[in-house]
């Protein structure tokens, strides 16, 4: 059985296959634990309560998901499957009616697990448990590409319990007053707009000659409208595909764009390695070209030890979320995707942390574009160029987004 981590995914040869979830203790965990499988679409939203697959509903209305045994092991018939659903998110949270307090972090270990319907075991998914403070999980996830099934290993927690879990996946749920992470998303730039409504700006970067846009989730999230814009180009944008839990979006241009980015081969990331980051923050204030910055890789894991993150110390500010995070060599090893609060760690700690930064690896990013069937360049670790270099092609294919909603 090969063992997966957070981001990685392999596909599945089997038409029926049984997803299991489990944890030590065990008494504990089934005493404290649910779980449940929810059936998505192409934009990562629920349809309704009828793809819920959980102990209050134990099938799916079309049969394909049903709960084998509780608190979580599910029996999946991927031929039956509706065409409709893209990907079956498995999901865990703590049972309602627990003291506050009772998180992730009382267990010595949770992992899933997939096997055929013989009972061969295939792929497993230890989660990283140091610090999981989370009350709501997002464990992994069955989705289609290209007509194959693949499971991903994902990891997603939320602290803000199950309305958080919930609302990723458009459902509406009562929700307690939010606590505050430490950590916060480097936030698009939003100010009210004369006709109405909210506008706000992030960064992109195409990916594609065909005018594919990466960026994160939360830089779009609420638009009607979103515009692209470089010292190059102009042109308007779509939203193709989405993943709420990743903080990923694919947005396609209505014209092909000057430039693409490509990503790295081989290691993702390595422990000291200088970085770039190219994008537009602070919604023009700083100019209207692309702003760049430099440092390093100051870790290989993010906050709560989540492996799908890198920490660098290249300033980030409000604008620069969904922006390529460069090597030396001009390739993408990550998005762009968050910062530390310093004024609440300075709350916390009494110290300010200085360049605290966090991108959303890029092998997650690959395996979303993989899941959309999007194509991607990528080449080789290459020699490290100067930053002008690396900066003036970066040009080509780093975007504004200008988001109406």
């Amino acid at each position: 059985m090969q063992e997966l981590q957070a981001g990685q995914n392999r596909p599945i040869d089997h038409h029926r296959v049984m997803l299991d979830v489990g944890g030590e203790p065990d008494a504990l965990f089934s005493a404290r634990m649910q779980a449940g499988i929810v059936l998505l679409g192409v934009d990562g939203r629920i349809r309704d309560l009828g793809d819920l697959v959980s102990a209050d509903q134990p099938r799916s209305r079309d049969g394909s998901v049903a709960l084998a045994e509780s608190p979580g092991r599910f029996q999946v018939d991927l031929d039956a499957v509706p065409a409709e659903v893209a990907r079956l998110a498995l999901m865990l949270t703590v049972r309602p009616g627990l003291p506050p307090g009772t998180t992730f972090g009382v267990f010595s270990a949770i992992r899933t697990w997939l096997t055929d319907a013989a009972g061969q075991a295939l792929l497993a998914f230890p989660l990283p448990l140091a610090s999981r403070d989370e009350t709501a999980m997002i464990l992994a996830e069955l989705y289609r590409h290209r007509g194959q099934w693949k499971f991903r290993a994902v990891g997603q927690g939320f602290a803000q319990g199950l309305p958080a879990l919930a609302a990723h996946f458009g459902l509406r749920w009562p929700a307690p007053e939010p606590e505050h992470s430490a950590a916060g998303r480097v936030e698009p730039r939003r100010e009210a707009s004369p006709s109405g409504g909210t506008a706000f700006s992030g960064t992109g970067f195409c990916i594609h000659p065909e005018g594919y846009v990466l960026t994160n989730h939360h830089v779009i999230e609420g638009a009607e409208e979103i515009l692209a814009r470089s010292p190059r180009h102009r042109c308007r944008l779509e939203l193709a595909f989405a993943d709420p839990t990743n903080d990923l979006a694919l947005l396609r241009a209505d014209a092909p764009l000057p430039g693409v980015a490509a990503f790295r081969d081989g290691p993702q990331g390595r422990l000291g390695e200088a970085v770039v980051v190219i994008g537009y923050p602070l919604g023009g204030l700083l100019g209207s070209g692309p702003q760049v910055t430099t440092g390093n890789i100051s870790a290989l894991i993010g906050p709560g030890d989540d492996s799908r993150f890198l920490q660098f110390t290249a300033p980030t500010q409000v604008g620069n979320s969904g922006g390529p995070l460069l090597d030396g060599a001009g390739a993408v090893v990550g998005v762009v995707s968050a910062k530390l609060n310093a004024a609440r760690v300075q709350a916390m700690t009494g110290d300010v942390p200085q360049n605290v930064n966090f991108a959303i690896k890029a092998a997650l990013a690959r395996s979303f574009l993989e899941a959309a069937g999007v194509e991607y360049q990528s080449y080789p670790l290459h020699p490290v160029r100067p930053v002008t270099d690396v900066a003036d092609e970066a040009r080509a294919f780093v975007l504004k987004l200008e988001c109406r909603g």
